[in-house]
């Protein structure tokens, strides 16, 4: 009997080697039952138990694929541990590739030949993914306890090279759960008409959130003290023209890419001249107290259904520096899903949120959704529906 291999005599596996391994794996499975099928059912039809395993073969393969995309150095600059998280996404497709050469061997066995049982024919695969889990565990706990491990956003120079966009190092600081932004709030010469009848018909005020470390603000409104942090606000955006995005001031936040302050030290206000058409949708908070919702939904973080819509209004949703061209007198935005797979040189100035969200909805659709990794760690929602772990999203494509 083979004794188990020790964490102290695991060899070290990376990322690639451990996508591409887990691929061959997946191939040499499909190719074994193949092998099965031939031998012990040929010509007779194949049974359901057995074809149902192809499609969950094929969507583990799919989801390797997926991960092979991300462009490592690239995902280190903009999430925690990023090495790690892979890792941490690979683990759960293992179990699930042990539970299905299982279970496909079980078949056989009570089915078709009981000898199987000794003769073990899925056991080298068996072997070889149970030695992946160990190295994949113990790589994982090596970077978690890498002294050296840095913050992401502190590999992000300040300011990036003209040459190569970036995104805003507090942008990353705020996908990752550490907000520094100030808040100030908005004077009122800076309101627009509609901004004025929309306190005039709802009350509360707007905000600003501005970046401590670039020339980027966002204004938002808020209406309760309880939903005064931009994390907390109720305000959905969504435009006419792309219906199949929607996302709150947070998404804006995290895609901001660096813009440099003006000489002044002073950050005049430049509106969006083109005077586009904003829905702002108010949703119920998923923090406030049931008695303080507007809805009988209030309660159900997961019910983004029947929105109750504003007046269309002009809504802004960045500044810019003064003095300067009309391309860059719009707050830039970028794509992370598009930066991760190394293809942010056109992907990185979007002028505002509206052409962000024709790039979303062009490239990233219900049909092509970003990685689950990255919907996780964007809050990312399809069609309303998160992650387990995802109290509620900061965009939705639907």
């Amino acid at each position: 009997m083979a004794m188990p291999v020790g964490d102290e005599d695991v060899l070290p596996i990376t990322i690639p080697e451990a996508l591409d391994s887990l691929a061959r794996v997946i191939v040499d499975i499909i190719r074994k039952n193949r092998t099965m099928v031939e031998y012990y059912i040929y010509p007779n039809e194949t049974p359901s138990e057995i074809e149902a395993y192809r499609p969950r073969l094929q969507v583990l393969y799919t989801r390797l694929e997926g991960l092979s995309a991300l462009d490592l150095p690239k995902l280190t600059l903009l999430v925690d541990d990023a090495a790690a998280l892979v890792s941490a996404f690979l683990l759960p497709t293992i179990d699930q590739l042990l539970n299905a050469v299982h279970g496909i061997q079980q078949i056989f066995i009570n089915h078709y030949d009981r000898d199987l049982e000794d003769r073990k024919p899925y056991n080298g695969v068996y072997t070889t993914l149970e030695y992946r889990e160990r190295q994949l565990k113990k790589f994982q706990a090596d970077q978690m306890r890498n002294p050296q491990r840095r913050l992401p956003e502190t590999l992000i120079p300040m300011p990036p090279k003209p040459t190569e966009p970036s995104f805003c190092r507090y942008a990353v600081a705020y996908t990752n759960h550490r907000d520094h932004g100030k808040l100030a709030q908005v004077m009122s010469e800076d309101l627009t008409s509609e901004d004025r009848e929309k306190l005039r018909n709802d009350g509360g005020a707007y905000l600003s959130w501005d970046c401590p470390g670039c020339a980027f603000k966002l204004k938002y409104h808020v209406l309760s003290s309880m939903a005064s942090n931009i994390q907390m606000t109720d305000d959905v955006r969504s435009h006419s023209s792309v219906p199949e995005v929607e996302y709150r001031p947070t998404w804006l936040v995290k895609c901001h890419v660096y813009q440099a302050k003006s000489r002044s030290g002073r950050d005049a206000l430049v509106w969006d001249d083109r005077r586009e058409s904003v829905t702002n949708i108010r949703r119920p908070s998923t923090i406030r107290r049931q008695s303080d919702a507007r809805s009988s939904h209030a309660s159900n973080p997961f019910f983004f259904g029947g929105p109750r819509r504003s007046k269309s209004e002009v809504v802004t949703d960045k500044y810019a520096t003064p003095n300067v061209t009309d391309r860059e007198t719009k707050a830039r935005y970028g794509c992370p899903f598009c930066f991760v797979t190394g293809r942010e040189y056109g992907h990185m100035d979007y002028r505002d949120g509206r052409e962000l969200a024709e790039h979303i909805a062009a490239r990233h659709h219900l049909g092509r959704p970003p990685n689950s990794l990255l919907l996780e760690k964007y809050m990312v929602g399809l069609s309303g529906r998160c992650a387990d772990n995802v109290r509620r999203w900061d965009l939705n494509i639907r």
